[in-house]
């Protein structure tokens, strides 16, 4: 009893440093499955729980990966023993060809683009050295910009150690993966497990474009192949409703270059329910009670809400209310039009009469 009353202060007094440092609440499986057993025993547990909440205290929503980096970088090291990928990035030079955007009225004026943090992982997989680099942003003007440079200027052909490495960077943005799919609230929790996770970050995002998962426990990485729905837009009819024209729809964005900015997911959205004949509201009844909570637990799935060809088709100019309704009706009608499970609906097949196998399914002792 005693030792459950410090765990309950110990959650308590954390929730309050959570909410006093990034303004919102420490998630209780955070404390539990990770915080709780770090916080116990040796002092280098401890200081690991220290480094974790700063790496998470910087992060932002606006996320851009950096891939494409030769293999001959991911291994070499600079004079000073630094990974020669980690020595690029920060380097002076980097910052100049992608991060700096000169006023072309004077020269001498230029705007700052630079990420506010970077992460960085290296490790080797099957003998195969690999890295993962992260730039996070303040802006999304910021990210956009660094985008469009590397796009232009990707292609390059370095000296490295009296020989020639040619490669190309390719800039992807990441952004959307942490974001709530409903309200793009952004979701670091989610956002500190993605990255430092060996998969790459297209796996799970081809596992929320199929409907599919990397893992079938209730572990992180089933929750990186999950669509991203945040507590309050979940369990609430109302931030749906609201939200329901900065839904995300995977599989239009997927061959796309747009930026995912609210703006693009309103435009999709109503771009694609123009070809779609808003439901009749005239004929549903109103209810006094639904069977459901959210249109969400209508349509069983995100997909089926934003797939047009699909029966829980979410159409933008319904209410949450009135998809609800409309989903309650047919609903009850197709209950209604079942087939009864009766013997007069279901004749004796072949002649046989009905009672040739008892209440239990086996033949009677004279048959």
């Amino acid at each position: 009893m005693i030792n459950q009353l410090n765990t309950y202060r110990m959650y308590k007094l954390l929730c309050q440093l959570f909410l006093a440092v990034i303004g919102q609440n420490l998630p209780e499986e955070v404390f539990e499955g990770t915080l709780f057993w770090f916080l116990q025993g040796k002092r280098t547990r401890r200081q690991v729980i220290d480094l974790n909440v700063k790496q998470f205290s910087l992060t932002t929503p606006h996320q851009l990966e950096i891939l494409g980096w030769p293999k001959e970088y991911i291994e070499a090291k600079t004079s000073k023993g630094i990974n020669k990928v980690y020595s690029i990035v920060k380097s002076s030079m980097f910052k100049l060809y992608f991060h700096i955007k000169v006023d072309t009225a004077d020269p001498s004026k230029y705007n700052d683009y630079s990420p506010c943090h970077r992460y960085i992982k290296l490790w080797s997989k099957d003998g195969i050295s690999k890295v993962k680099v992260i730039l996070y942003f303040t802006t999304r003007e910021a990210l956009d910009y660094t985008k469009e440079l590397i796009k232009l200027h990707g292609s390059r052909i370095d000296k490295l150690e009296d020989k020639k490495v040619s490669y190309k960077l390719e800039a992807k943005d990441r952004s959307h993966m942490s974001c709530c799919s409903f309200c793009s609230k952004f979701m670091p929790c989610l956002s500190e497990r993605l990255y430092p996770n060996d998969r790459d970050a297209d796996v799970f995002e081809e596992c929320r474009n199929y409907y599919d998962t990397v893992s079938y426990k209730d572990d992180w990485n089933h929750r990186l192949s999950n669509i991203p729905i945040c507590v309050e837009c979940l369990y609430s009819k109302d931030r749906q409703g609201s939200n329901r024209m900065n839904m995300y729809n995977y599989k239009r964005f997927k061959f796309s270059n747009y930026n995912y900015t609210p703006e693009d997911r309103h435009r999709c959205n109503l771009e694609q329910s123009l070809s779609i004949e808003k439901p009749d509201m005239s004929i549903i009844p109103h209810y006094d009670k639904l069977s459901c909570l959210t249109p969400l637990d209508y349509g069983c799935s995100y997909h089926c809400l934003l797939d047009e060809f699909s029966g829980f088709y979410w159409h933008p100019d319904l209410s949450a209310d009135e998809y609800m309704r409309y989903q309650e009706y047919h609903r009850n009608k197709i209950i209604e039009n079942g087939d009864p499970l009766d013997d007069d609906f279901y004749p004796d097949d072949d002649g046989y009469p009905s009672d040739d196998f008892d209440d239990y399914g086996e033949y009677p002792e004279d048959y």
